[in-house]
């Protein structure tokens, strides 16, 4: 929440006043906010994109973006540097063409403001296909939503971890605890979608350390708005400030195996 409207009615006879009150909260020093996401999508070259922008205080509107850093993926085992440009066009984007590889081992570094920061070391999480969106015939709490039936088999042989993406900022993340190796159907209902409209799917394979992660931010924002806005708590990612640790930034960086499906609803 953006911002806070504190409403002081008086009642007075038949007529009443009513005054918005902007409360004078303190502000903190901003803090660097990455969103570093990177796929491999099968088959696909893939140009990776982080997004830079500044933590702002409680009634700002937009987080400022940040145009002048410089964004490297460093490639531990082959002992490589891969450096992202910033696009113009999209303010706080930085791109670069890369498709990642497993068994890999993999840092992002970001320097800001004289400051350095650092990922821990990642590596390429594997996914599985979708095997099937069909339409359900059920409806949640509103009445009107649109029942997705999503199907996927879990890969056996390892413990996996994943996070779908419904768009709008909506995810869902779940492990095989229950149905490792299994064949698995969940319903996801989509309330702002209508018929003709398009249902885009998403699954990526995610490690332990960012399930938690995304699970906490995903509570945290479930009534609605972006898991990297401002939350009630402070969540810590995977990232670490190394010239000044105690101006830790937020976010997270990851590495992930990913695979898409789509449905036409009706």
């Amino acid at each position: 929440m953006k911002k806070l409207l504190l409403l002081i009615v008086i009642g007075c006879l038949n007529t009443a006043c009513e005054e918005v009150i902007q409360l004078d909260l303190p502000t903190e020093t901003p803090r660097l906010a990455i969103e570093a996401s990177l796929e491999m999508i099968p088959g696909e070259s893939m140009t990776q994109v982080v997004k830079l922008s500044l933590t702002g205080g409680f009634y700002q509107e937009v987080n400022p973006a940040v145009t002048d850093a410089v964004v490297q993926l460093i490639d531990l085992t082959n002992n490589q540097t891969y450096d992202f440009a910033h696009n113009a066009a999209l303010e706080g984007d930085y791109r670069l063409l890369f498709t990642p590889s497993f068994d890999t081992d993999y840092k992002l570094r970001v320097v800001y403001d004289n400051e350095t920061y650092e990922s821990t070391t990642e590596q390429l999480m594997h996914a599985v296909p979708i095997d099937n969106l069909e339409q359900g015939n059920n409806t949640s709490f509103g009445g009107d939503e649109k029942e997705v039936l999503i199907t996927y088999t879990d890969a056996g042989e390892r413990d996996d971890f994943y996070l779908f993406d419904f768009g709008e900022q909506l995810y869902l993340a779940t492990k095989d605890e229950f149905y490792q190796g299994n064949v698995f159907t969940f319903s996801y209902f989509f309330d702002d979608l209508e018929a003709g409209d398009v249902a885009a799917i998403k699954i990526m394979g995610i490690d332990e350390r960012h399930f938690n992660f995304m699970t906490i931010l995903i509570n945290q924002t479930q009534d609605g708005g972006s898991p990297f806005d401002t939350t009630p708590s402070t969540v810590r990612g995977n990232l670490s400030n190394m010239t000044n640790p105690t101006h830790y930034p937020m976010g997270y960086f990851r590495l992930s195996e990913t695979y898409n499906a789509s449905l036409v609803l009706e």
